[in-house]
Formats: structure tokens, sequence, C-alpha cells
């Protein structure tokens, strides 16, 4: 009974921990493209600067996934929070571009450890019937946070460049200090890794297990979230005249329904459903997206189509986590590692390759968006037929 108490203590604080990363990853949003052109950058540029973050996460996510299945979640956890701190406070002093960069490089190494650490956390304490919906909460964590982050961003703009920045810094510290205090470790001394050297998780071998679909398509999918995340705000900039406040009010929108489609509506469309179905569900729905965009006139339609975008990957994202933690043969630390550092690559090539196409074509980094997530639905169309053929025939050789 005490131990009940203790995981779902443990569980709570990271969910409201998540939320905190949320806001404060999300403050960010609609500020550092602006930021980052005041130091005469271009729209390339800032794809490099948001790609070289992810980038460094792609590197070391693997790792921290494994370095938690060997020392335990929650000091992973707690660097990652203090990374983040780290970070703002950097960007908030930086006075040229190469200081951006600095930091970013910095905040991807280190900021890297939260995700894939939490997700652990929860495998640790649920069982299978209730991963789906635990899951979605880390997802609805992040997506609550990013409705007050982005406005609270587009707000604090006004007062000085550096302020949205200042802020987030000292959130993540008291972040940092919650963790601390309340979170107990999930991970039992005796289920720990007990080797010496710690391996990183292999993306490579990860393509070779039976799994590697799901890697795959979240690849996919992350580098046609990131093209438009790293371009939005120089493309509703060029296209429609809006500002960062205007850009604040978008990523809330999208944020509001990444709580509403993780917290309420992923869990249930799962278990009835499946993984599978409800992220090519979740894949149709971003694809409408990026299609929708193209025709906007107006900030309310910008933020319209920012719910398609955070509706369909609150789907995604939930489906491919649980998938991959129930079907797993390795170590949950280490294959959640494995999934973050495959998203942090699609996050690696989006905001470069949106950032490219945008200085060529207002429109152009949303037509590689909607191929990309037009692949990776095609990708999982064609698993979700395989499959159920296959089961259909061993059903079939079962009854004769």
């Amino acid at each position: 009974m005490e131990e009940g108490r203790v995981i779902t203590r443990g569980l709570a604080t990271v969910f409201i921990s998540i939320f905190l990363v949320g806001v404060g990853f999300s403050i960010i949003m609609p500020v550092l493209p602006y930021y980052a052109t005041s130091f005469g950058a271009t729209a390339f540029q800032l794809g490099a600067l948001l790609t070289i973050f992810a980038v460094c996460q792609f590197i070391f996510a693997p790792f921290w996934g494994s370095y938690s299945d060997r020392i335990g979640r929650k000091p992973v956890l707690l660097l990652g929070v203090a990374g983040i701190s780290i970070t703002q406070f950097m960007l908030a002093g930086a006075n040229c571009l190469l200081m951006l960069y600095i930091a970013r490089i910095i905040g991807g190494i280190l900021s890297c450890a939260t995700i894939p650490t939490a997700l652990a956390y929860v495998a640790d304490s649920t069982s299978n019937e209730k991963r789906a919906s635990t899951m979605g909460l880390i997802g609805a964590s992040i997506g609550i946070g990013m409705v007050f982050g982005p406005a609270i961003g587009g707000l604090m703009y006004k007062l000085s460049i550096s302020a949205p920045f200042l802020f987030s810094g000292f959130l993540a510290l008291g972040n940092l200090l919650a963790v601390l205090l309340l979170v107990p470790e999930s991970l039992a001394e005796e289920k720990r890794k007990k080797e010496t050297k710690v391996v990183r998780g292999s993306m490579v071998a990860g393509l070779k297990t039976s799994i590697a679909i799901f890697f795959v398509v979240m690849l996919l999918c992350s580098i046609a979230e990131s093209a438009h995340n790293g371009t939005l705000a120089l493309f509703g900039e060029a296209k429609l005249g809006l500002g960062p406040r205007d850009i604040g009010w978008a990523f809330s929108a999208g944020g509001l329904m990444a709580f509403i489609t993780q917290g309420v509506i992923a869990g249930k469309l799962i278990n009835r459903l499946g993984e599978e179905r409800t992220a090519g569900i979740g894949m149709s729905i971003l694809t409408i997206g990026f299609l929708l965009i193209l025709q906007v006139t107006s900030l309310v339609g910008v933020m319209g189509c920012m719910a398609l975008f955070t509706g369909g990957i609150g789907l995604i994202r939930p489906s491919i986590n649980v998938a991959v933690s129930r079907r797993t043969a390795m170590q949950q630390g280490k294959t959640m590692g494995i999934l973050a550092g495959y998203d942090s690559l699609g996050r690696s090539i989006g905001p470069l390759l949106g950032g490219f196409l945008l200085d060529r074509g207002v429109n152009y980094a949303y037509y590689s968006a909607t191929l990309f997530s037009s692949v990776a639905l095609i990708c999982m169309l064609v698993y979700i037929i395989r499959t159920a053929y296959a089961n259909k025939r061993l059903n079939q050789a079962t009854t004769d």
C-alpha cells in the first residue's frame, strides 16, 4: 500500500515537472526566431540554430536513456532539468549569434535527458494496461505547458528581448528543486544494469528489431513537425505580417489541443483501436493540417491549423511510445532513448530543411512537411495491412 502511494506521488510530481518543462521550452518558441534575427540570422541560420540543438539531442538521448537504466531515473531527470535552466540563462545573456549556438549545443546535450527518462519512469511505475493512458499524461503535461508558455513568451517579449529567457531559466530552477525534494526513485537497485560502462542505445540495432517501423515513422513525423515549428514564425511574418505575440497565441492554441488530445483522447483511442490505427489517424490529421495552412489568410486560420498539427502529433507520439514500450525486448530506458534519438534526428533535419526551403519560397517548407507526413502515413498503413494479413493466416493455421 505504501509503495502504491509513493509511485502515485512520484508520477504526479513527474507530470508537474514535465508540465514546467513544456512551459519553459514553449516560452521561447515564438520569440527565438525574432531574437536570432536581431543578431542578423537568416532563415537558414535560424534553421541551423534549431538543428544543432536537435543534433545534440540525437547524439545524447540514447545515452541518457541507457544511463538511467544503470544509475536510476531521478539523477538523470535532475541533470536534464538543470541543463534547461543553464541554457535559458545563457540565451538571456547572449550578445552575438555565436553565443546562441553555444547555448543551444549545451542545452541539447543536457535537456534531452528529461523526456526519455520521464517515459521510462512511467514504464517502471505502471502496468501494461495502464501504460497507454499514463504515458498520454506525459504528452498532456507538455501540451498544457505549451498553452501557457507561448502566450507568456509573446507578452514578456514586450518587456525586453531577454525577459522570456530569464523567466524560463528561473522556472527551471524551481522545477529542479521540486524534482530533488519530491520525486522518489522508480528503478529499484536490483533492477538496474550492472555494467560499469554505459552503452549508448544503438539506433542502427533498433532498425533490426520487430519495432523498427515505429522508429521510422517517428523520424518521418518529427521531420515534418519540426520543419513546421522551425519556420512558422517567419512564414507567418512573410505571408500574413504576424509578430511574436500572434505566433505565441498560435502556439498556445496548439498546446491546448495537445493537452486535450494526449490527456483525454489518445489513451482511449489506443485502448479501443490499438497503437497502429491511432497513430495512422494522427498522421492523417497532421497531413491535412499542412495542406490547409497553405490556404490561410488570418491569425485565426493559423491557430486552427496549429490545433490540427498538435492534435495529430498528440495521437502519434503516445501511440508510438506505448507501442515500443509494450513490444520491446530491451530495457525501457534504452528503448526510450533510441526512440528519442530518432525523434531528435528528425528535429535535426526538419528545421534546417525548412529554413533552406523557406529562403527559396514561402510555401516550400510546408510542401516538404506534407511529403514526409504522407510517407509516414503510407508506411503505417502498409504495416497495419501486413500485420492484419499475418494474423489472419496465423488464425487460419491454428484453426486447421
